[in-house]
């Protein structure tokens, strides 16, 4: 199999049609051809099923300049295209393997294109986005290291958010656990407040939803483990046909989740964050976390606190020593005496 050529090789016309072709493909919204995420040889990859991306080059979004200078009216061209990325190595042909350390893992296999076939994106596409999201984490990260020079209403901007989702955060996992334990011990066992908390596998807001519910593993993702085991089932079907010694292939049990479409209309994720974190920022107003004696010196020094915060400033000593004695002020000028001795 031929490697994929070099950034800025000089490429043939049918190469750089195939490009072309390759850097649609790679962008998801406009060709619709979705990836899986899988680790093959220690490394985590991008999947996709043959057929997908027939489908894909067969589908209405196919169209305009790129389907002029490379039209695919049939399968059978979509394949072929399929075949000349597998030559070129944008692309080449995987099958999943049981492994000890995982329920299976991706290996590179040799053989021509098939739609039943998985393949594996070895072009990455254009690198614009992954350098713009790089230089974006350089600035976050001098950002951050230049705090001292950041404007005060900044600082204490980021100081409050910081108070607020901590204090939110904590005390909302330990009302989690107690109401746990609580369940448990009057015998709904299994059943937590937002069991999708801490699930890595979700989004932000998707970790605040359903608001309570037993903590059931995310359910698969269609084509994934699906096809895994029909691959298991076809290849002991062959073996059996050959009289060979067949593995059994035990499926297991598929654990039944809650279909986000079917959840009530109460349950979205980030109106749920807005109000826990609302209330939790109201609560640390009334406790006084946001004070100006209570940010620390590291945020913002106690002399720029007294300036912007004229309540944190100490009161004014009231100066009353001229209704004191004679009325005169100690530290005036002595007056000259115009009487002569």
């Amino acid at each position: 199999m031929a490697s994929a050529p070099k950034p800025g090789t000089p490429l043939k016309a049918e190469d750089q049609r195939v490009l072309t072709v390759c850097d649609w493909l790679r962008n998801e919204k406009r060709s619709g051809l979705r990836t899986k995420e899988a680790v093959q040889y220690e490394k985590r990859v991008e999947y996709f099923k043959g057929a997908k991306l027939v489908d894909a080059l067969l589908s209405p979004k196919y169209k305009g300049k790129l389907a002029k200078d490379t039209p695919i009216t049939s399968r059978a061209e979509a394949a072929k295209l399929g075949q000349e990325m597998l030559r070129m190595g944008y692309i080449h042909r995987s099958q999943r393997v049981q492994t000890h350390s995982r329920r299976w893992e991706l290996e590179l296999v040799q053989g021509p294109f098939d739609e039943e076939g998985l393949y594996t994106w070895v072009y990455e596409g254009s690198k614009t986005k992954l350098y713009l999201l790089c230089g974006g984490m350089l600035t976050g990260a001098l950002g951050l290291c230049m705090i001292q020079i950041w404007p005060l209403w900044l600082k204490i901007g980021v100081w409050w958010c910081s108070v607020t989702f901590l204090t939110t955060f904590g005390v909302l996992a330990v009302v989690r656990l107690i109401l746990f334990i609580l369940m448990w011990v009057v015998g709904f066992r299994g059943w937590w407040l937002f069991p999708n908390l801490f699930d890595d596998n979700q989004t932000f807001a998707g970790s605040f939803q359903p608001i309570f519910g037993k903590g059931d593993p995310v359910a698969l993702d269609e084509d994934s483990d699906e096809e895994y085991w029909e691959h298991q089932r076809k290849k002991n079907a062959k073996k059996a046909a050959s009289g060979g010694d067949v593995t059994p292939v035990e499926k297991p049990k598929r654990v039944k989740s809650t279909d986000s479409s079917q959840e009530p209309a109460w349950q979205f994720g980030f109106i749920n964050v807005l109000i826990i974190f609302g209330i939790g920022a109201i609560c640390c107003v009334k406790m006084g976390f946001f004070d100006g004696e209570n940010v620390p010196d590291f945020v913002a020094k106690r002399d720029d606190l007294e300036y912007y915060f004229k309540s944190l400033a100490p009161p004014e000593v009231v100066n009353d020593t001229a209704e004191e004695g004679d009325g005169r002020d100690p530290f005036a000028a002595p007056e000259e005496d115009d009487r002569r001795f």
